[in-house]
């Protein structure tokens, strides 16, 4: 939803040194925080009415009296602003992940991801001699390994730096928004977005509506304006039938026809009611409400169909926009925002969003891959860590058992399919035998010689495996997926059945199993001009997710 929050780009001053971000020190005080609430609205075409070519960026567009949306979305975003120094260098070109017990730094170097040290109980870091005798490999990092420091929360090494003007650092919130009450107590309810449309009017009021029962507040409202100018909509829908992005021409006269409509999503500005007051930490709720948030949504509402009011209420993990490593190239169609997890006694859902638009690709050999990591034992040892070898961002610190995954090539769907990340390789997959272990991504090694253990990719069909790789047609029928109209989001959901079980019968997932799941997105960069190398994004993961059986769960 990048539209959503472009406000925020107008005033966002983004601070980088040699590539990484620089962020206000956390034990200063902030000098200002402001906050918006962005309303989006998304409208059929046949709801419309053009006022000139809808190739032209001045064209007019506005609503038939009446019309409503088919897709509603809110987005608050806070800027904090601090003008003081010293200022955070984190060193994003790594990872930290625990293994056999121990804190590693994997640096990520031009060609291959290296370690360059470890980190003490006491969070300080002790360099290799990686690190101190191959520097030219590590350009981007002090020569004096003392200066680095670790930050637990963000899981990340920082070096200090003076910086000069005001560094601002952007925070995008979603549903469900974290609201506390005057006593700062966290307020709970169920988030809804309601759009009052009239035949009198062409103006639609949006409101964001926290409800519990025996209550209902108003968070915020928003007034769509009458006219908006052809480059402020969003066109370019995805059509779910078809699998791709609709054309422009899409859009003009005559060229619809009732079982293809594409969409058009408005973006525009809210305020915060009464109810809301801004204390520059968060959000405050005034009035008083039940409580009755439950973390454990009933997911049975849940639907693979492109509409996304069921996953509002679901609460997830946030992703920083903008996020990005020296050797790959920003592709905001793979900067993932949000990610999401739930689940019932037959399927797992996976909820994304991205500040482009999911699976959009070169319509010349153009390709983009979503990955829903699961570490199914909680166990780093097993699987592997997704790392720089394998282009996967700058990796996500569990042990990745098995995957499930979409393709798409040439900016249109291709197929899903699921990863296996254990003992063996392909021919443990075809005999429906696993084994959970360390494993490679890769089957060959640096030597062209094939491993042992490696990550198998396969799709899953009328009951049968079948190996696939990059391209390959056939798509698995226990995985569906479904896009926004306005391509920002992607709901994904696979079948129990879809994985693979040990020699003992045992499923790798299935209910009652507690898991860690997180989230990843790369493409090539051949839609945006002048860039040549790929692109990727992937999510803090979602740690201690319980599979708990709905027959189980307090009603």
């Amino acid at each position: 939803m990048l539209r959503v929050c472009l406000w925020s780009v107008l005033l966002l001053v983004a601070i980088f040194v040699e590539h990484g971000s620089v962020y206000a020190d956390s034990a200063q005080q902030s000098l200002g925080v402001r906050r918006a609430v962005m309303f989006e609205l998304t409208f059929p075409n046949s709801d419309l009415i053009w006022l000139g070519d809808p190739a032209s960026p001045n064209t007019l567009i506005y609503l038939r009296a009446g019309a409503k949306p088919i897709a509603t979305d809110v987005c608050v975003t806070t800027l904090t602003q601090n003008t003081q120094s010293p200022a955070r260098r984190y060193m994003r070109e790594a990872r930290v992940a625990t293994v056999d017990g121990k804190k590693t730094v994997y640096a990520f170097t031009k060609n291959s991801e290296r370690v360059i040290g470890t980190i003490d109980e006491k969070n300080r870091f002790a360099p290799n001699d990686f690190y101190v005798n191959h520097h030219d490999h590590l350009p981007t990092w002090p020569i004096d390994a003392s200066l680095l420091s670790y930050d637990e929360k963000q899981n990340a090494l920082y070096y200090t730096v003076d910086v000069t003007g005001p560094v601002m650092d952007e925070s995008l919130d979603f549903l469900p928004l974290a609201l506390k009450d005057s006593s700062g107590n966290a307020v709970g309810g169920q988030y809804a977005i309601e759009v009052a449309t009239s035949a009198e009017t062409k103006s639609p009021v949006a409101s964001l509506v926290l409800k519990s029962p025996g209550s209902s507040v108003v968070i915020a409202t928003g007034t769509m304006p009458t006219v908006t100018r052809r480059q402020d909509a969003n066109l370019e829908s995805y059509d779910n039938k078809k699998g791709t992005y609709q054309l422009e021409s899409a859009y003009r006269a005559g060229m619809e026809s009732k079982e293809d409509v594409p969409s058009v999503t408005f973006s525009f500005p809210g305020e915060f009611s009464k109810s809301i007051k801004d204390d520059g930490l968060s959000l405050v709720l005034l009035e008083q409400t039940n409580q009755s948030m439950s973390s454990d949504p009933v997911v049975s509402a849940v639907k693979i169909d492109g509409h996304f009011e069921d996953w509002r209420n679901v609460s997830g993990v946030d992703d920083p926009r903008g996020d990005v490593v020296p050797y790959l190239d920003y592709v905001p169609d793979v900067d993932l925002l949000e990610f999401k997890i739930a689940h019932d006694d037959d399927h797992i859902y996976y909820y994304a969003r991205v500040a482009g638009k999911v699976g959009r690709t070169h319509h010349d050999d153009g390709r983009s891959y979503f990955y829903a990591y699961m570490d199914v034992d909680q166990d780093p040892r097993t699987g592997f860590l997704p790392s720089r070898d394998d282009d996967c961002y700058f990796g996500v610190e569990i042990g990745d058992d098995c995957e499930v995954q979409f393709e798409f090539a040439n900016n249109a769907f291709r197929k899903t399919f699921y990863g296996f990340c254990g003992l063996g390789g392909d021919s443990h997959v075809l005999k429906q035998q696993v084994t959970l272990g360390k494993s490679q991504y890769g089957r060959l090694d640096e030597k062209g010689q094939e491993r042992e253990h490696y990550k198998a990719e396969y799709t899953y069909r009328k009951g049968v495996a079948e190996i696939t790789e990059d391209l390959k047609l056939g798509t698995s029928d226990t995985i569906t997926l479904a896009v926004s109209p306005d391509g920002s989001e992607v709901e994904v959901v696979s079948t129990y059945s879809g994985f693979l079980k040990d020699p003992k019968g045992k499923p790798t997932v299935s209910t009652g199993q507690t898991i860690d799941v997180a989230a990843g997105m790369e493409s090539d960069s051949k839609a945006y001009f002048g860039k040549t190398r790929w692109g990727a994004d992937s999510t803090s993961p979602i740690r201690g997710y319980k599979l708990t059986p709905r027959s189980t769960r307090k009603q």
